[in-house]
């Protein structure tokens, strides 16, 4: 029989931690586990394999850059629990985590650390699987500290599900990481990331309500990213203010009226305080 829960975790350069969780995620009852070895340095599959083989690996070879959205996808892909849990490689988690998660699903529901959680458990979440496939997953458009995790929860709220809040007490202990470790395998500055992030998101929300679905299409996305990272150094300088103004097609006939034309647009402003 599957498991009725996937716990996802993947891993780039955190071998050192992962050691630690990987046997708290192994115990939980009725769970399958999956690391996404994403071209890891540290020989996580082999590690896995050998040490825990009862995990599930997925390798993905070629990737400098760590691209957090793509690797939670492809861990989901694998999955065949009808929730899945995503927890970085850095969560000590309790022995009854799934038990208290279990006692908590209804649907619609999405299960997040609030405060007083620390801000590193934010990126934790348990999802329906036919929710998380609704909404088309993580964007991988974001790649990682982008607000990648606020960014998907803003659409699983969209299409219905019922934000749940998770006891922190369900974890032990979150291991920290320095800057350097954070930027290690991203790109620098990880608050202008974040920045280009919540413009995206804020784009992202605005086109999903007039539009009517929780997945645009590729190009329109990255239209919308490329335009943002063309302004995102001088806005985050201070040096000018950002204006994202996207055109809409006019999704109406207007019968007799045929000789008027109607355009619509959604607009997008930012500017750092003086």
């Amino acid at each position: 029989m599957a498991p009725k829960y996937s716990i996802i975790t993947t891993c780039k350069g955190r071998l050192h931690n992962l050691k630690r969780t990987l046997p708290g995620f192994l115990k939980q009852e009725n769970t399958e586990v999956i690391v996404v070895d994403y071209d890891c340095p540290d020989g996580t599959s082999d590690y896995v394999a050998l040490v825990h083989p009862n995990a599930r690996v997925v390798s993905v070879v070629d990737r400098p850059k760590f691209n957090t959205s793509h690797a939670r996808n492809l861990g989901a892909m694998q999955a065949k629990g009808e929730f899945l849990i995503f927890l970085d490689a850095d969560v000590v988690i309790a022995e009854h985590f799934v038990r208290h998660v279990d006692s908590l699903m209804k649907y619609p529901s999405l299960a997040l650390f609030g405060p007083p959680a620390q801000n590193s458990l934010r990126g934790s979440c348990v999802v329906w699987r036919k929710d998380f496939d609704k909404v088309g997953g993580y964007d991988e458009l974001l790649g990682g500290y982008e607000g990648e995790d606020l960014e998907l929860y803003a659409r699983l709220r969209f299409a219905g599900a019922k934000q749940i809040m998770l006891d922190p007490a369900i974890v032990h202990d979150v291991i920290e990481q320095n800057a350097e470790e954070r930027e290690r395998y991203r790109a620098p500055d990880l608050k202008m990331q974040f920045l280009r992030g919540q413009l995206y998101m804020s784009a992202k929300e605005m086109l999903m309500c007039v539009l009517e679905t929780p997945i645009l299409e590729p190009a329109l996305r990255e239209n919308l990213l490329a335009e943002i990272n063309r302004n995102l150094a001088a806005l985050y300088t201070g040096e000018k203010d950002f204006t994202l103004e996207v055109n809409l097609p006019d999704k109406y006939k207007r019968g007799f009226l045929q000789e008027w034309e109607f355009s619509r647009s959604i607009t997008v402003k930012a500017r750092r305080r003086k």
